[in-house]
Protein backbone atom coordinates (compact mmCIF):
# COMPACT_ATOMS: atom_id res chain seq x y z
CA UNK A 1 0.00 0.00 0.00
CA UNK A 2 1.29 3.42 -0.88
CA UNK A 3 1.85 5.61 2.15
CA UNK A 4 -0.45 8.28 0.74
CA UNK A 5 -3.38 5.82 0.95
CA UNK A 6 -2.65 4.49 4.46
CA UNK A 7 -5.49 6.67 5.80
CA UNK A 8 -7.99 4.12 4.47
CA UNK A 9 -7.03 2.00 7.49
CA UNK A 10 -8.41 4.72 9.79
CA UNK A 11 -10.97 3.49 12.32
CA UNK A 12 -14.56 3.96 11.24
CA UNK A 13 -17.78 3.89 13.24
CA UNK A 14 -21.45 3.48 12.60
CA UNK A 15 -23.97 6.19 13.38
CA UNK A 16 -27.75 6.14 13.19
CA UNK A 17 -29.80 8.47 10.99
CA UNK A 18 -33.39 8.93 12.20
CA UNK A 19 -34.88 8.37 8.73
CA UNK A 20 -32.28 6.38 6.76
CA UNK A 21 -30.86 4.06 9.42
CA UNK A 22 -27.21 3.14 9.94
CA UNK A 23 -24.49 5.06 8.13
CA UNK A 24 -20.72 5.53 8.07
CA UNK A 25 -18.84 8.78 7.41
CA UNK A 26 -15.74 8.27 5.27
CA UNK A 27 -12.84 10.55 4.45
CA UNK A 28 -13.04 10.71 0.65
CA UNK A 29 -14.16 8.77 -2.40
CA UNK A 30 -11.23 6.29 -2.26
CA UNK A 31 -12.02 5.53 1.38
CA UNK A 32 -15.70 5.05 0.53
CA UNK A 33 -14.90 2.83 -2.46
CA UNK A 34 -12.61 0.59 -0.40
CA UNK A 35 -14.96 0.26 2.60
CA UNK A 36 -17.96 -0.34 0.32
CA UNK A 37 -16.02 -3.11 -1.46
CA UNK A 38 -15.00 -4.71 1.85
CA UNK A 39 -18.53 -4.57 3.24
CA UNK A 40 -19.99 -6.06 0.08
CA UNK A 41 -17.37 -8.75 -0.67
CA UNK A 42 -16.39 -9.80 2.85
CA UNK A 43 -19.57 -9.15 4.86
CA UNK A 44 -22.33 -9.36 2.23
CA UNK A 45 -23.60 -5.89 3.16
CA UNK A 46 -24.88 -3.72 0.35
CA UNK A 47 -24.85 0.04 0.30
CA UNK A 48 -28.21 1.63 -0.51
CA UNK A 49 -26.66 4.96 -1.53
CA UNK A 50 -23.97 7.45 -0.59
CA UNK A 51 -23.79 11.21 -0.32
CA UNK A 52 -20.96 13.68 -0.50
CA UNK A 53 -21.48 16.02 2.47
CA UNK A 54 -21.06 19.59 1.25
CA UNK A 55 -20.26 21.03 4.67
CA UNK A 56 -17.65 18.51 5.86
CA UNK A 57 -16.54 17.11 2.49
CA UNK A 58 -16.92 13.58 3.86
CA UNK A 59 -18.68 10.79 2.05
CA UNK A 60 -21.58 9.17 3.87
CA UNK A 61 -22.46 5.55 3.14
CA UNK A 62 -26.04 4.43 3.85
CA UNK A 63 -27.22 0.81 3.85
CA UNK A 64 -30.06 -1.21 2.41
CA UNK A 65 -33.12 -1.70 4.58
CA UNK A 66 -32.10 -5.22 5.60
CA UNK A 67 -28.88 -3.97 7.25
CA UNK A 68 -29.62 -3.16 10.87
CA UNK A 69 -27.40 -0.98 13.02
CA UNK A 70 -26.13 -4.06 14.89
CA UNK A 71 -25.22 -5.92 11.69
CA UNK A 72 -23.34 -2.93 10.27
CA UNK A 73 -21.64 -2.25 13.61
CA UNK A 74 -20.44 -5.87 13.87
CA UNK A 75 -18.89 -5.67 10.39
CA UNK A 76 -17.29 -2.29 11.13
CA UNK A 77 -15.80 -3.61 14.38
CA UNK A 78 -14.28 -6.54 12.49
CA UNK A 79 -12.87 -4.22 9.83
CA UNK A 80 -11.35 -1.93 12.47
CA UNK A 81 -9.82 -4.90 14.30
CA UNK A 82 -8.39 -6.36 11.09
CA UNK A 83 -6.80 -3.03 10.16
CA UNK A 84 -5.40 -2.57 13.68
CA UNK A 85 -3.94 -6.07 13.99
CA UNK A 86 -2.71 -6.55 10.42
CA UNK A 87 -1.89 -2.94 9.47
CA UNK A 88 -2.99 -3.64 5.91
CA UNK A 89 -6.09 -3.45 3.78
CA UNK A 90 -8.45 -6.29 2.95
CA UNK A 91 -7.86 -7.94 -0.37
CA UNK A 92 -10.83 -7.18 -2.55
CA UNK A 93 -11.36 -8.04 -6.21
CA UNK A 94 -9.92 -5.44 -8.55
CA UNK A 95 -12.31 -3.92 -11.03
CA UNK A 96 -11.34 -3.74 -14.67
Amino acid sequence: MLEEFRYILSPIRVKQHAEWGPYIELIDYEHLDYIDDVLCECFDLDCAFFLNEDVTGKYILYFAENATFDVVEKAVNEINEYHKVNNKEYKVAPYT
